[in-house]
This record gives structure tokens, C-alpha cells and sequence, in this order.
């Protein structure tokens, strides 16, 4: 028995050590891919351990390597270069959980070396690409983290700097093409990046006023993703506004699938789509005569979204894909709140159809050529809810109708081609990015029943009208909007610790038309040689677009396809516009030119810890030429009661004549501190400083702009963002989103028209522009979820459901807008919204 029992004992522990054997083995995989994400098969891999024993790997037909029975310890990966493509090197370890899987992405040599793996070796790059002090979220971080209601783009734009933004708005380029939206449901994006190699040439904006994102590529498997979100208002807190809380709910059903069409093809496919029905209300808060107006009113917004693009590689060497988007978004009530009653409510429906067509060629091992064709169709009609004559009374409410009537098509081409070469030390791009060739299409009938302004409550209650403004004519108008640009870029190694980039380009567009829009850029960039230090700079000039509305202004209002008249004092409420009255005229001024700034940056980045930078950075702004616009036929001074030209009315000139002075310190933490958090945040010093808002901006003075140059619109002289997870893939994960702003500058306005111009933007003597400040901003967002795992094998691809738990606005503090500046208002220095209280989100998602 005594020798059984001592058998048993002997075959226990061997049975134990084995097993600990065989757990401390563990399987190495991976895949190489291009540039393109399309595999790469044929290579040979290297696994090298400390002892100098090197094992070798050769990727199969889908790209993928494999190591199998590796014992513990440090290891490095090694890919020798391919051809142009640069080698690829990496330090990871191996311990008793399984290793994630290696991508190795190839790139052509002195560009960044991208590579999704474990235990990366702690360090900053020179690379132009690889500043720290962009902002970037992947796939697996946007699971993670509070987001709501899928809006991606929305939790990453507090990231952009206000003053890097153009005229058209946030510039956003979905995979290499510059588009309105990300094309693809949430689920379907792989990367979101904010001032990612800020001085490129390639694009129109800097980095700080540009969001990039790419999508996911098909792979070797069938993958996807549904999703399932809903709030209700039964778990909300209520708005500081509302009177009642409003019986609000949303619902979100999103997906995305995608892969080969089947084992082994070369075609892939890619299909997402959304569907979002937002039950919401809009919060009125307002005065009138009769005393306070507190409702709340339904605005209901329905969008349906979809996505199909199929991916073809027709050798090793040639890539194309066809691509078809199409996005409705169907919104009533829209613009109703704060100041805005319901019967000034607009209802709109939203269309867009794009076709995108790609085809990239590697022509030879250092020259690669990519094509992008994208072609839109938008169709925007737009109604007024209620068809009356508009009320507008300064500082007390917006009533009547809307008086919105408004259809607009656009059929637009867009066409990038791009050649990237790679020579030795330089890595050079040029092309061509023309990214309008559109013709708009314009159906105004706006304000045709008019409009009256009204300068207070008391003059609204004696029926004394500012003026009564009213469009007549066809108000059809059909015109082209095309631009274009062209760019060339170099990236040149001058040392192994020394990198630069220089590049020039040239931008024009129809109508603000100009031979002088040349804008050089460059940035350098030098390693200490303890290899955890970058010190960068750089510099750039870029010039603005004017975007379709101030065109069609010029096109309407020209006195034949639109007239539009400003009748003083006109009766109420029975105004008329005389016969043979003069009426209002919109044209450019003659040395009017795409405005342009200069950005100029330096920076200190610093590897702190492992997987931990921390970029310093000084980051100046100059704007010339900015647009404004100006009434030169205002009431001459210093009575301001004739104009000069009788037979004409407002004369509204646009001009490009103002400037803007912006300085800022940024500090940025970007971290993958192990298992326990991952994430970045931001912290902004600034203050920006112009005398313009716009091009649709008037000064109040016509003739003395003396009081308008003053903190900008936009202007926070603080600033703090963090995104990030705790405990990741634990039962304590954790997402959390901070925002803390400072409050932004509003105007004093005198409540009268002192320059009989119509547009109560008079201020009090003495008073400055944007002299008053609103009350800053506090928000904190968090995420808890769970997983439900249903197979076997890599984390990553096993089938799982996941809970989410979200709460946005988590302190349920009330973060104020709306700000009254008229003197004569009751509503003086109050604000009239105030951003959503607390709110809950639940979401189910399941991932296969």
C-alpha cells in the first residue's frame, strides 16, 4: 500500500510539473499587414530569446505567424526590411497569461514603425506622426469609454483648439477623404486622431483643427459588432430649466460586420449601419409681457445611417474598393429652446448619399500611388413649424414662425491622388486634394411673411419695432463652388536623432479667388540620447475656405434673385415694404482674400514611465485677413440718420480685414500604465484675442471699429480633458471622461439702436466687446460594463456580450449658455439653457 501511495505521490507532482510546464508555454502569434491593412504573406519572422536562441516564422496566405510552446522570459520580434519598407523590431514578455497578438504593420522606411503589441519599449519618436501631443483613441478605447450616445467625434472635439478651425467648420478626413461625418457606424472605426502631425501639407487645417479617422479593414475571419444603447428620462435628473422633467427617451441599434465574402477570397466586405430615435424635448425658458415662458416642447430627431464597401486585392500589389454611404436624419422642433418659443421651430429633413471609389498601386518597391474619387448627393429641405411673421424681441423671447422656408441640393466630386516615394533618407508625398467640384443648388424662401426686431419688452409692448426686415423674388439660385489644392512633402533623416519635415502647398476656390495662397510648412524634430527625450518644433501657414453660405449670399441677395428690405420704425403689426423702397444688397470688397494664419509650435516630450509621455508645448497663432462683414452704406456720423447711397439699403460688404492673436501652454499625459489605467488627458492655458466673428459678423460701429478687437467668441483661459479606463477587463473597469472650462466672453449690448443700422448690436459707451463672462463648465462622465464570454481562444476573438452602465454628467451639475447681454432685458447677465442634468445610459453589446 505504503508503495502505491508513494507511486501516486511520484505521479502527482510529475503530473504537476508538467502542467505548470505546459501553462508556462505559451503561443507567440500575429499578422503582418501593409500600409493598406491588406495582408502580407511569405515573410519570415523572428523570435530571438536573451540566450540568442532565435526562432524563425513564415506567414501563411492570411498574414499570420505563429510560435508555439515559448517559455517564459523577454523575447524580441524581429521582421527584417522588406524591399522600401523599414525593419521592424520590438521588445515583449512572456508570462503565464497568454501573449496578445502581434500586428505588425509595414511602412515604408523612415516613417514611424507602428506596431499593436505587449510591453512596447518605453520611448518618444521623432516621427512628425508621433507627436505627444495628439489625441487618439482607438477601437478598443472607444468600447471603454463614456460616450455618449455613440458620438465619437463629439468626445473628442473638446481636444480641438477653437481657433484652428475654419471658417466651413471641423475639418474631418474619414480615411484619407475629407467628408461631413465618419461615413460608417460607430462600431466600424478602428482610429480617431486629433493634431496628428500638426504642419502636414497634405491637408488644408492644422492638426488642432482637423479630425482624422480611419476605418477598420475587413481581415482573414467574419467579425462584427451590434449594439444596443437606450436612455429614459425615468433615471435623469431634471434640467435646471424645466419646470417638469421630460418624459425623453432614446434608443440606438448600430452595427458593423465584416471579412472575406468567403475562406481565402481576396474580396472583403464591410457593412454597418444605425438606427437612432431620439424622443427628445427642447427647454424654453424665456420672458414676455405676460411674464415668465418655461416649457418644454418635443424635438424629436429620427437618423438612419448605412454603410457597404466591398475590397478587392487584385494582385499583391493593387488594392481597390467601391464604397456607398447614405445618411437621413429627420428633425422637428429644431432650434427651438432657451429664448426660442415652439412656434419659431423649424422642422428639416437631412440627406446625404456619398460613392467612394479607392485604388491603391504599389508601382515598385519605393513608389506607391493612391486614388480616392467620392462623390455626394444632399438633398436639405427645411420648413417653418408655424407660418407666421417673426417676433424677435432682444433678451425676451423669439416667437411668431420661423420664417425658415429653405431647400438646398449639392452634387459634389471630390478627388485626391496622392504619390508617396520613398528615396534613401527622404520619404517625399505629393499630389493633388480637390476637395469640391460642386454644384449647390439654393431654394430661399425665407422670411417672406418678415420679420419684426424689437429692441426691448417695453417697445414689443407698445408695438415699436427696431425695423421689420422682409425677402421678396424668386430666391433661386444656382452657382459652383470648387477648390483646390496641391502639396509637396518631404521627410528626410538628416541624423539617426534628427528628423524633418518640410513641405509647401497651394489652395484656391471660386469666388474668393487669389494667386498668392502659397503656404509653406515644416517641423523638426531631435532625440536626446537618452532616447526618452524629443524636443520639437514647427511652423506653418494655412489658409481658410469660405464654405457655401457666404456664395449663395452673394448669389441671392443681389437685388434680382432675392430683394431684401429693412423698413425702420415700420408699423406693427400691419409693416409693408413702400413701393420703390431701396432694398438691401450683399458683394465681396475688392481686395477681399482667403484669410490665413501662421501656427508655430515648440515642444518638449518626455517617456516618464513605461507607456507613460508627457508633452509640454508652446503654441502660438497669428490671423490676417480674417472675414467679417461691414455695412458701408450705414447712417453716415456722426447723427447716423442718411445713408450715403439713397437708392440702396444695408450694403453688407464682406470683407477680410481682421486679425487674431491666440497663445497657449498645453501639458499632455498620454499613459498605458499596465492594466490599471490607460489613457490621456490634456490641460490648456490660453487666451485668444481678434476683432472679428465671423463672416457673417457685423461691428456695431459701421464706420469706427475702436471696442471690437477683445477676447475672441470662443476664448477659455482654462481648459482641462481626460479620457481614460481603470482596471481594464476586471469587474472594477472603469471609463471615465473630465471636462472643467473656464466660461467664455459674451457682449453688452445698449438694448438701443444707437447707428440705425436694424441690428441692436450697439454697445454702451465705453463698453469693449465680449467684456462679460459667462460661468465655466464642469461635467464628469463614467462607464462600468461586464463580459459574458460564450467560446474559447484569444480574448480578443471570442464571442461575448457586454452590459454597460453609463452616467454622463455624473455630478448633475447645472453648466449655464444662453447669456443675455442687453442692458434693457430683465433677463440681463442670466443665462436662458443650461446643459442636460444628469443622465443615464444602458448599453448591450454583442461581439462575434
Amino acid at each position: 500500500m505504503r508503495g502505491i501511495a508513494l507511486r501516486c505521490v511520484i505521479q502527482l507532482l510529475l503530473l504537476v510539473g508538467l502542467t505548470t510546464v505546459a501553462f508556462a508555454q505559451q503561443t507567440v502569434r500575429g499578422s503582418v499587414v501593409d500600409s493598406g491593412e491588406a495582408v502580407v504573406p511569405g515573410l519570415t519572422v523572428e523570435l530571438s530569446a536573451q540566450n540568442g536562441t532565435t526562432v524563425t516564422a513564415v506567414t501563411n496566405e492570411a498574414g499570420r505567424f505563429f510560435f508555439r510552446g515559448v517559455g517564459e522570459g523577454a523575447y524580441h520580434l524581429h521582421l527584417a526590411a522588406q524591399q522600401s519598407f523599414a525593419v521592424f523590431d520590438t521588445k515583449l514578455t512572456v508570462g503565464r497569461r497568454p501573449v496578445d497578438e502581434v500586428t505588425i504593420h509595414l511602412v515604408v522606411a523612415e516613417v514611424k514603425t507602428e506596431v499593436d503589441a505587449v510591453e512596447e519599449e518605453a520611448g518618444v519618436s521623432t516621427a512628425a506622426e508621433s507627436n505627444a501631443n495628439q489625441a487618439a483613441a482607438d477601437s478598443k478605447a472607444l468600447e471603454a469609454l463614456p460616450i455618449f450616445d455613440q458620438n465619437v467625434l463629439g468626445a473628442l472635439m473638446p481636444f480641438l483648439s477653437q481657433s484652428a478651425i475654419g471658417t466651413s467648420g471641423i475639418s474631418i478626413v474619414v480615411d484619407g477623404v475629407e467628408m461631413k461625418g465618419t461615413g460608417v457606424s460607430a462600431s466600424a472605426l478602428k482610429e480617431v486622431r486629433i493634431n496628428n502631425d500638426p504642419y502636414s501639407a497634405e491637408t488644408n487645417r492644422p492638426g488642432r483643427g482637423r479630425i482624422e479617422v480611419i476605418t477598420k479593414a475587413p481581415g482573414d475571419k467574419v467579425h462584427g459588432t451590434l449594439n444596443f444603447l437606450i436612455r429614459d428620462a425615468a433615471l435623469d435628473a431634471k434640467n435646471y430649466f424645466a419646470q417638469v422633467k421630460p418624459q425623453e427617451q432614446k434608443r440606438i441599434f448600430e452595427g458593423s460586420v465584416l471579412g472575406p465574402l468567403y475562406r481565402g477570397s481576396r474580396t472583403g466586405f464591410l457593412i454597418s449601419g444605425s438606427r437612432q430615435e431620439d424622443d427628445a424635448q427642447a427647454i424654453v425658458h424665456a420672458v414676455s409681457p405676460a411674464g415668465p415662458i418655461d416649457a418644454n416642447v418635443p424635438a424629436p430627431v429620427h437618423e438612419t445611417d448605412f454603410a457597404v464597401r466591398l475590397t478587392r486585392d487584385l494582385n499583391a500589389n493593387h488594392r481597390v474598393s467601391l464604397q456607398y454611404n447614405v445618411t437621413d436624419v429627420v428633425s422637428r422642433n429644431l432650434g427651438v429652446g432657451g429664448l426660442v418659443t415652439q412656434d419659431a421651430g423649424i422642422n428639416s429633413q437631412a440627406r446625404e448619399e456619398d460613392v467612394i471609389f479607392n485604388d491603391r498601386l504599389i508601382l515598385s518597391p519605393t513608389l506607391i500611388n493612391q486614388l480616392q474619387l467620392f462623390y455626394e448627393k444632399d438633398h436639405d429641405p427645411a420648413r417653418s413649424v408655424v407660418n407666421a411673421r417673426k417676433l424677435v424681441v432682444d433678451g425676451g423671447f423669439t416667437g411668431g414662425g420661423a420664417q425658415a422656408d429653405q431647400y438646398t441640393t449639392e452634387n459634389n466630386l471630390k478627388i485626391n491622388d496622392i504619390v508617396s516615394l520613398s528615396r534613401g533618407k527622404h520619404y517625399v508625398k505629393f499630389g493633388i486634394t480637390i476637395p469640391n467640384i460642386s454644384r449647390r443648388a439654393w431654394e430661399d424662401h425665407t422670411n417672406r411673411l418678415g420679420t419684426y426686431n424689437f429692441s426691448s419688452l417695453g417697445d414689443y409692448g407698445a408695438g415699436r419695432p427696431t425695423a421689420f426686415t422682409q425677402l421678396q423674388g424668386s430666391g433661386r439660385a444656382v452657382f459652383w463652388l470648387n477648390e483646390l489644392g496641391i502639396f509637396v512633402q518631404d521627410q528626410v533623416q538628416i541624423a539617426p536623432r534628427l528628423q524633418a519635415v518640410v513641405g509647401l502647398r497651394y489652395d484656391w476656390q471660386t469666388y474668393f479667388e487669389s494667386p498668392h495662397n502659397v503656404s509653406p510648412r515644416g517641423s523638426l524634430a531631435y532625440a536626446l540620447k537618452d532616447k526618452k527625450t524629443v524636443i520639437r518644433g514647427g511652423a506653418g501657414m494655412f489658409y481658410d475656405r469660405s464654405g457655401p453660405a457666404p456664395i449663395a449670399d452673394l448669389k441671392l441677395l443681389n437685388g434680382v434673385n432675392l430683394r431684401s428690405y429693412t423698413v425702420f420704425q415700420g408699423s406693427y403689426p400691419n409693416a409693408a415694404v413702400p413701393a420703390g423702397y431701396p432694398s438691401n444688397l450683399v458683394r465681396r470688397a475688392d481686395d477681399t482674400y482667403i484669410p490665413c494664419t501662421v501656427h508655430y509650435s515648440l515642444a518638449l516630450e518626455r517617456s516618464i514611465a513605461a507607456g507613460t509621455t508627457l508633452a509640454v508645448s508652446y503654441d502660438g497663432l497669428r490671423g490676417f485677413h480674417l472675414f467679417r462683414s461691414r455695412d458701408v452704406n450705414a447712417p453716415l456720423p456722426p447723427i447716423y440718420g442718411v445713408r450715403p447711397d439713397a437708392s440702396v439699403g444695408v450694403l453688407r460688404q464682406m470683407e477680410s480685414k481682421g486679425r487674431q492673436i491666440s497663445n497657449a501652454l498645453e501639458i499632455n499625459v498620454q499613459t498605458k500604465a499596465g492594466p490599471w489605467f490607460s489613457g490621456m488627458a490634456q490641460y490648456v492655458l490660453s487666451r485668444t484675442e481678434n476683432d472679428t466673428g465671423g463672416i457673417a459678423w457685423f461691428p456695431a460701429n459701421q464706420y469706427n471699429l475702436a471696442g471690437e478687437y477683445g477676447r475672441a467668441d470662443f476664448d477659455q483661459r482654462h481648459r482641462f480633458e481626460m479620457l481614460g479606463t481603470f482596471h481594464e477587463e476586471s469587474w472594477w473597469n472603469l471609463g471615465l471622461g473630465v471636462h472643467v472650462a473656464s466660461g467664455l466672453p459674451y457682449t453688452e449690448t445698449a438694448g438701443i439702436d444707437l447707428f440705425h443700422t436694424g441690428m441692436l448690436n450697439a454697445r454702451p459707451a465705453g463698453v469693449s466687446r465680449n467684456a462679460l463672462q459667462a460661468a465655466g463648465a464642469v461635467s464628469v462622465d463614467a462607464r462600468w460594463a461586464h463580459d459574458l464570454y460564450f467560446s474559447r481562444g484569444k480574448q480578443s476573438e471570442r464571442r461575448h456580450l457586454t452590459f454597460g452602465v453609463e452616467a454622463f454628467n455624473l455630478t448633475n451639475r447645472a453648466n449655464f449658455g444662453g447669456y443675455v447681454g442687453n442692458v434693457r432685458s430683465s433677463l440681463f447677465q442670466q443665462p436662458t439653457t443650461a446643459q442636460p442634468a444628469r443622465r443615464m445610459q444602458f448599453s448591450l453589446r454583442y461581439k462575434f
